[in-house]
């Protein structure tokens, strides 16, 4: 059995213009890195954790065989002043909605930034400031900085981390803080001026290359990413302005047809008795055809306008599932009649919040089509049940089915299977493409499954309050 399942497309936020000091990026992806942090934080936090650990349960005299002097319970320690900060961050970022503005989301992101430098500082030095190639882990920060942030910031973090690091050295020269390491080996109780000199330079030296290369580099990327995004942005609008002509187009199509069947039924009315057969025929063909016609322009422009509604404001009713299907039912009994389907409807009571008129038009599609597809004298389930993420309404038939590789596209524009286009000459291939629209504009999720010549469900799911 095919499955195949559609979540709604949630519109772009609105949010703020984009951050001047994150050179064009939004503050949504700004919000994404400052989470991002916390994540790689966390991996941080743990190896701290158990290295210190491990130091502590291992023999002390064997750690100093192989070269490593006790440390003690400071790992630990700084494992804990990092999950606090991470706590702090994770706090903070809480209450930073999607909509958040730039200052706060750029704030959120520096102070994550300067605290991580800051403890990085403490640990190159507990390590081994120039006896151990640790230093170089500031080159993350500043790779990050000069992706996240524009050539300016990431400069700023690159002089950051390099002040620190010389601060650090200079401090242990000039004898302001005591030599540390964590390997025995290289522990000399005092720094060598010439020897840490020809670490440091080619060490700060190395960051500002990096810090050149990796930002130039971001600076293109970041500008070709604009200007994609600039095309994407006309494409859409000339799209947009595409489709209106079209519905403007259709909508002109829609009188004269609506003539077509209105001269028809006045030729019905006063003068069927005198038309001969043949012509009879002809007619009836032509209104057929007609009818077929407006009822493609009528659901082109229903999901045209569903398309084109952006900015319309949704409505909340309290709406009875129950009762709008039995309506549903109701309205389509005569088509269930002539295909000599049953349709039943199982479930008591249920309200939920959404919009009742839209609702209407997505069920009647679905239960329209079910009783279409269905095998002549077979029957189709509508249930409605109660979950704990809210609520679920099937619509199952006993009919053709669908194919494990159309399922994917039953809701596009104008697509038919092979099998759907000789069991119902007459479908115009909108239906499902009007249930996804609506769909997403209520932020409802369809799931359907189905095998070929069994049958199909099709489930609307209402996420819970």
């Amino acid at each position: 059995m095919g499955y195949f399942k559609l979540d709604p497309v949630l519109p772009p936020e609105a949010g703020t213009p984009p951050s001047p000091w994150a050179s064009g990026l939004t503050d949504n992806v700004l919000l994404h890195n400052a989470r991002w942090f916390i994540q790689i934080r966390w991996i941080v936090v743990t190896f701290l954790g158990v290295l210190g650990v491990a130091g502590i349960l291992m023999d002390q005299q064997f750690l100093m065989r192989l070269g490593f002097f006790p440390q003690g319970i400071w790992p630990l320690g700084m494992a804990g002043i990092l999950a606090l900060l991470n706590l702090g961050s994770i706090w903070w970022v809480r209450n930073l909605s999607p909509r958040a503005t730039w200052r706060g989301v750029t704030a959120n992101i520096w102070f994550q930034i300067v605290s991580d430098l800051v403890f990085l500082t403490i640990l190159i030095y507990l390590v081994g400031t120039t006896n151990t190639v640790i230093s170089f882990t500031y080159l993350f920060h500043i790779t990050l900085a000069c992706i996240f942030f524009g050539r300016r910031d990431s400069f700023i973090v690159t002089l950051l981390s390099a002040s620190l690091f010389l601060s650090t050295v200079t401090a242990q020269c000039i004898g302001l803080i005591p030599y540390a390491t964590v390997f025995a080996s290289s522990f000399k109780g005092s720094s060598d001026v010439f020897s840490t000199v020809v670490f440091c330079v080619p060490a700060v030296f190395v960051s500002l290359i990096v810090w050149y290369l990796v930002s130039s580099l971001s600076e293109t990327v970041r500008q070709q990413y604009h200007d994609l995004d600039h095309a994407n942005k006309r494409l859409i609008r000339a799209d947009e302005e595409i489709n209106l002509q079209m519905l403007r187009v259709t909508h002109d199509l829609k009188a004269p047809f609506s003539g077509i069947e209105s001269n028809i039924e006045i030729i019905k009315q006063l003068h069927w008795a005198d038309v001969p057969v043949a012509v009879q025929e002809i007619i009836g063909k032509i209104d057929a055809r007609s009818s077929a016609l407006r009822a493609r322009i009528g659901d082109i422009l229903m999901l045209g306008n569903l398309r084109s509604d952006k900015a319309e404001k949704q409505i909340a009713d309290s709406v009875d599932l129950h009762e709008l299907l039995g309506a549903v039912i109701q309205d389509v009994r005569g088509l269930a009649v002539q295909k000599t389907v049953t349709v039943t409807l199982s479930s008591g009571e249920c309200r939920v919040l959404s919009d009742n008129e839209k609702l209407t038009i997505l069920f009647s599609n679905l239960v329209s089509n079910a009783i279409v597809y269905s095998r002549d004298g077979s029957t189709v389930d509508v249930r409605i049940d109660k979950e704990a993420a809210g609520v679920r309404v099937s619509i199952e038939d006993h009919g053709i089915g669908i194919s494990e590789q159309a399922l994917p596209h039953v809701f596009d524009d104008f697509y038919r299977t092979q099998e759907a286009a000789a069991f119902n000459q007459a479908s115009t291939g909108l239906g499902l493409s009007i249930v996804r629209q609506i769909a997403d504009k209520l932020r409802l999720t369809i799931e359907v499954k189905s095998e070929k010549d069994k049958g199909s469900v099709f489930q609307i799911i209402f996420p819970g309050a």
